[in-house]
């Protein structure tokens, strides 16, 4: 009897009432799950990343995933360039590089944001250090190296604060002082971040160089709302590290055209890479 009772239709809403309770903690659950097993695997691959930039724990990583990724580029607009002038306007040296040999090397994060597959041999390490620290030393009052402001644990290519305390008479660009000067630096990966013209922004991607920091949305983008996203300009890219030496005389090429537009100044002294010049 107690059977048939609990089978009455009186008892049907009660039963689909208990129905829905355990649908609703199993949905629960299983959603849970998967938000549990997408975070840990995103932040081992944050870490797998290195330091760079935001704080190297949970916190930085939370920072990133609520606060940065949501107004950032996706990874397929990082090689977009729709918004960047034509490439009639690049300087002659850009606009003449051959395009990058195979397909693009693949890239993760945001920050830090690294260069995950095809790295340059480490015999490149100091061609590349040699590169950065000679542009510092043969461009005596235009640049200088300091502490990297973006990654923080490295050091990079900056406008002279000479220059930069005078950026409107010099005729730097709006890029050079929302950066606070900062042009450039090289990545433990041996990949690079480089300021750029917007037309050589638009040949570089194009041919296959580099694309774009996932922070380096458009000028016009409502993400440009954000302070974060105001300090970093829209010509902001990740380069590629060189495998060879002739991809060596392409950065070199590159961060010339990133110097002169940084600075304002045509007579920028190429950098060398083969030996260290004392300053």
């Amino acid at each position: 009897m107690d059977q048939l009772r609990r089978l009455t239709p009186a008892s049907l809403p009660a039963a689909h009432a208990r129905l829905r309770e355990q649908r609703t903690a199993f949905t629960t659950g299983v959603v849970f799950g998967a938000l549990l097993w997408w975070g840990v695997r995103d932040y081992r691959e944050f870490l797998a990343l290195g330091p760079g930039g935001v704080p190297y724990n949970v916190l930085g990583w939370a920072a990133i995933t609520l606060l940065i990724r949501p107004f950032a580029l996706s990874k397929a607009a990082a090689t977009r360039t729709a918004d960047y002038p034509p490439a009639a306007g690049a300087h002659a040296d850009v606009a003449a590089l051959p395009p990058r040999a195979g397909p693009r090397a693949r890239v993760g994060g945001i920050a830090p944001h690294r260069q995950l597959s095809q790295h340059p041999p480490e015999s490149m390490r100091e061609s590349i250090h040699n590169l950065f620290a000679n542009a510092a030393a043969q461009n005596p009052g235009l640049l200088e190296t300091k502490t990297s402001l973006y990654e923080r644990h490295n050091d990079a290519l900056f406008v002279s604060d000479q220059l930069l305390g005078n950026a409107e008479a010099v005729g730097l660009p709006h890029t050079a002082t929302a950066s606070r000067g900062e042009i450039g630096h090289p990545h433990p990966d041996l990949s690079i971040h480089l300021y750029v013209s917007p037309a050589d922004a638009r040949v570089l991607i194009e041919k296959g160089w580099a694309e774009r920091h996932r922070m380096s949305v458009p000028a016009n983008s409502w993400s440009k709302a954000i302070p974060i996203f105001r300090r970093i300009g829209d010509t902001f890219l990740m380069v590629y590290g060189p495998r060879n030496e002739e991809e060596m005389v392409v950065l070199q090429t590159i961060l010339q055209n990133s110097i002169r537009f940084m600075t304002g100044r045509e007579d920028c002294q190429l950098p060398e890479w083969k030996t260290r010049v004392n300053g």
